[in-house]
């Protein structure tokens, strides 16, 4: 009993078989009991301060990283790493260093020179000189006349001008070098080549624009269309005259409507001409309307009933008009920022615009170009617009068509104008549309070719002369007449009861539903004053640009000894500059 007594105490102290219950430790999960290496269980007495949180290392790139970017960049500094402030906020045309002009410079622009050669005269015996000394456009260079001005010193030195005539008329720069002009309007146009084409000097970018052409010489009013031989009996090629509408792409060497960028008018059939592809003019009927004919119109779910021009042709003395009618450059820029939303953008973007409209955008134009001199006058060169390799594709001449261009089409290029026709009429009387749903213009559905890419042009920027020319094509000495208005020859009936709509309304003091501007049929030749004016602000406000790159007052820019020694650029688009016909860099179009 004792022996089991004794046993019993000794053990007292030592754990048992099962695994005590878990103790609950303190908040400061100090120990109970005191422990050699725990002597002072207080945890009053072992609080010490924490240490400060650890700083978060910077994130370097490895060795290898730098290297590789360092060869890829070189010294480029890295734009992201730039401030805020350090951004511009808006894009500013390219600057060049060329020498101050000399005091000959200022000096109002020489008058070209003109050959009797081939002598040609229209019908009435006006004769039709050629230009020989003029830079004419081509695939890859755009040129436009410039002067010296002692009050743009921070853009170059030069401003935009324009050579005589002044008023609107066709281009000298841009029309085939075989074209011959009258010298009092340039509106007489011919040329003894096969077909070659002349666009205006002023462009449709919005609204409703007209213009008209009379054939001079063309086919003949009374017999066949085209002469026959009377040794072999056959058949000779006439003279022809193709009447439309271009972009800046389309080449000058072929007739208009031969690519995708240009729609042109026969004389022979008085088809429709694009792509190289006949169509025919037609006249919208009603919805429910019976006709034989059925189109596929834009803006429609289905085909609509139509009525086709049949046996039609214009030839010597007739009066044809053209009227373009394209959307407002705000729906057009939601086109190409693919932003174009049928269901909500249902008008053409005339009506009255809401100022907190998030899409739209504020009117930037960017011209990058250099002074160049050229045969004693100066001239601005600029990289021009080039063929894209999706509108080759679509312009293809294959059976069926394979790409149809749509206002949300993938390719920025292939992209339509909702609200956009072009309209005939022949002597005064509405004939029908030519043609709907024109081909996008604004950057970047206009692109620079990958040459013009490598030699500096930038995307995506819009120069203000991007849109659709009044057009002419000529092929064997036939002479066409184009009159740009405001005075037409055979105006529309539209157009005329708009003139006695502003007659009446003049001098009244009663405010009536005006149509918009962007709505009234206009005259092409009016875009001519306007165009001075945008050429005037945008000079301004790239010298205002330049001006602040430089410093402001605090002149920071260039010196004089800077350029010493530089000679002004020379035309690039021009192999030998003294050579009075010149060579293309480019191959031919």
């Amino acid at each position: 009993m004792a022996e089991s007594n004794s046993t019993s105490t000794s053990r007292a102290n030592t754990p048992g078989a099962s695994l005590p219950l878990k103790r609950t430790l303190d908040e400061d999960h100090a120990p109970a009991i005191s422990s050699p290496l725990n002597p002072n269980p207080d945890a009053t007495s072992r609080a010490r301060p924490r240490p400060p949180p650890r700083e978060q290392r910077e994130k370097r790139e490895t060795i290898k990283k730098r290297e590789a970017s360092s060869n890829t960049r070189g010294s480029t500094p890295n734009p992201s790493s730039r401030t805020k402030k350090d951004k511009p906020l808006a894009d500013s045309p390219m600057r060049y260093s060329i020498p101050e002009p000399k005091l000959s410079d200022y000096q109002p622009p020489k008058e070209g020179l003109f050959a009797w050669d081939p002598p040609l005269t229209a019908p009435d015996g006006t004769q039709l000189w050629r230009p020989i000394d003029h830079a004419w456009n081509k695939k890859g260079y755009r040129y436009t006349h410039a002067v010296a001005d002692p009050q743009f010193r921070h853009k170059q030195y030069y401003r935009q001008t324009d050579s005589k005539p002044h008023q609107a008329r066709m281009s000298h720069e841009d029309s085939d070098r075989h074209f011959s002009f009258d010298k009092d309007t340039a509106t007489i146009v011919t040329q003894e080549k096969g077909w070659r084409m002349g666009r205006g000097n002023v462009v449709a970018r919005e609204g409703r624009m007209y213009f008209e052409v009379r054939a001079l010489k063309g086919i003949p009013a009374e017999g066949p269309m085209d002469p026959t031989d009377p040794k072999t009996g056959e058949i000779k090629s006439g003279s022809h005259i193709r009447v439309g509408w271009s972009r800046r792409e389309a080449p000058l060497d072929a007739p208009v409507g031969f690519d995708g960028y240009s729609y042109g008018l026969t004389d022979s059939r008085f088809e429709v001409m694009h792509r190289s592809r006949p169509s025919k003019v037609f006249k919208p009927l009603p919805k429910n309307a019976k006709s034989r004919s059925l189109k596929e119109r834009p803006g429609h779910s289905r085909p609509m009933p139509v009525e086709y021009v049949n046996d039609e042709h214009f030839g010597e003395g007739d009066i044809i008009g053209l009227e373009i009618q394209l959307p407002s450059l705000s729906l057009h820029r939601k086109v190409v920022d693919g932003i174009y939303n049928p269901a909500v953008d249902i008008g053409d973007g005339f009506d009255v615009k809401d100022a907190n409209d998030p899409t739209e955008k504020p009117i930037d134009i960017i011209r990058d170009r250099i002074p160049v001199s050229y045969k004693g006058t100066y001239l601005f060169e600029q990289l021009d617009y080039h063929v894209t390799k999706p509108v080759d594709q679509y312009q293809d001449r294959a059976p069926v068509q394979k790409i149809v261009p749509t206002p949300n089409h993938e390719e920025v290029c292939l992209r339509t104008l909702p609200h956009s026709h072009i309209k005939v009429y022949k002597n005064g009387k509405e004939m029908g549309i030519a043609y709907e749903g024109l081909l996008a213009f604004l950057p970047p559905a206009s692109q620079p070719s990958p040459e013009a890419l490598k030699a500096g042009a930038r995307p995506g920027f819009d120069d203000g002369m991007v849109g659709y020319f009044p057009t002419v094509a000529i092929f064997g000495k036939a002479v066409a007449q184009v009159n740009f208005g405001p005075d037409f020859w055979c105006p529309p009936e539209a157009m005329q009861q708009q003139r006695e709509t502003d007659v009446k309304m003049e001098g009244s003091d009663t405010i009536e539903n005006s149509i918009p501007e962007g709505r009234n049929l206009r005259a092409i030749g009016d875009r001519y004053k306007e165009q001075i004016a945008e050429d005037i602000v945008w000079d301004i406000i790239d010298e205002v640009d330049f001006f602040v790159q430089d410093g402001g007052w605090n002149y920071t820019g260039e010196t004089p000894q800077d350029v010493a020694g530089k000679a002004t650029p020379k035309a690039r688009g021009f192999v030998n500059p003294d050579d009075n016909v010149g060579e293309e860099v480019f191959r031919r179009y």
